[in-house]
């Protein structure tokens, strides 16, 4: 029997939000990271630094078709995870979307909305390698045709 693998994960994420030193500046914000993983010296030194604030009830999917990207992430030697948001008329970011697909973030990105990254946490990496390895298909090779640049027909 195959073991069916969960393919959401409901996380809460951790932002700073920093003061513009600049009067005209917008403020700055930063993905801490994912609760439980962000240590409490990295809280206790972000206080220090502008407002933290915790956005609860944020669901991670993973797709099947996306295992490409998620493999790709994985090997790039810094797996990351992004918080995705649009931001009010307040200059205050709202969130609407979690992932671990850089190909998703990065359109996001091309669309001008705010892209926050940070660390993916070691257990979820492996959370994530098992999906990959469970539902990765690569494609089959194809054998490319050479293109005729002219006709084999002699001209009369």
């Amino acid at each position: 029997m195959i073991k069916q693998q969960a393919t959401t994960l409901s996380v809460t994420a951790v932002i700073l939000q920093r003061k513009s030193q600049h009067i005209w500046g917008t403020d700055n914000w930063s993905l801490l990271g994912l609760l439980p993983h962000v240590s409490e010296s990295i809280i206790q030194q972000a206080e220090s630094e502008g407002e933290i604030h915790y956005l609860t009830d944020f669901v991670l999917h993973l797709y099947p078709l996306h295992c490409d990207a998620y493999y790709h992430n994985l090997v790039s030697g810094k797996p990351q995870v992004y918080v995705i948001s649009q931001v009010d008329s307040k200059q205050m970011p709202v969130p609407i979307l979690i992932t671990v697909d850089y190909d998703e973030a990065a359109a996001y990105m091309e669309t001008g909305e705010q892209v926050l990254n940070a660390d993916l946490p070691e257990n979820l990496c492996q959370w994530l390698e098992q999906f990959v390895l469970t539902h990765y298909q690569p494609e089959k090779p194809k054998k490319r045709r050479r293109q005729q640049w002219h006709d084999d027909k002699p001209k009369p």
